[in-house]
């Protein structure tokens, strides 16, 4: 099921650029200070597990016993960070590790805060969610149609940079300061921007790493 729902979402040439949209120079490494981004127990998904400290999130094969909420996901296994960000340039790292790497299923993003948590929605702008996307060792980002991206391998280890002013979001890889994909004219529309979080698949970890030490 998991492989076939990604193939039936390939609806972009590999590497076709959409509207709105660009694609930075090579070498680009975040300009910016780093802050520090924490998950929040509250919207995270029951089949989601967090650390103690809320820096880590991994999928668990049963649900957790939490409280349902309207502001808990119920059917995307996703989940915010608990900070929320209206002005200003911001970045922070996410990495990715586990044994099941080569058959995993994540993203990694931000969201608007009124982002939907019931039932199954488009991940993309449309929704308020501005993301890139792993699945089966094929990365995309979230645009609508999605748009798949010609790169030697996924990084795991993602510098997400988000800037509020400009209505700009980046991704970039942190091992080689190549960045991956940047959308521009981001609709805010006014809102708070929290960092997003998908987790499908059991047998891998997403760490925010702090980087403001």
């Amino acid at each position: 099921f998991l492989l076939l729902f990604c193939i039936s979402e390939k609806r972009c040439r590999l590497g076709k650029a959409c509207p709105g949209l660009s694609y930075a120079p090579d070498g680009l490494a975040p300009s910016v200070p780093a802050v520090k981004v924490t998950l929040d127990p509250d919207t995270a998904h029951p089949g989601l597990l967090l650390s103690k400290d809320n820096s880590s999130v991994r999928r668990e094969s049963e649900w957790q016993q939490v409280p349902d909420t309207l502001e808990r996901f119920r059917c995307w296994w996703c989940v915010l960070g608990q900070e929320e960000f209206r002005e200003g340039r911001h970045c922070w790292l996410v990495e990715v590790e586990g044994e099941s790497l080569k058959y995993s299923w994540w993203a990694v993003g931000v969201a608007r805060a009124s982002v939907k948590r019931n039932g199954y929605f488009n991940r993309s702008p449309d929704e308020g969610i501005w993301a890139v996307e792993s699945c089966y060792e094929h990365l995309k980002s979230l645009t609508s149609p999605p748009t798949y991206l010609s790169l030697s391998a996924v990084p795991t280890k993602i510098w997400v940079c988000l800037d509020c002013t400009e209505g700009q979001v980046s991704f970039i890889n942190a091992d080689n300061g190549v960045q991956i994909f940047t959308f521009t004219a981001a609709s805010f529309n006014g809102e708070s921007i929290r960092p997003w979080f998908l987790l499908w698949t059991q047998g891998i970890q997403l760490f925010l790493r702090d980087s403001t030490l």
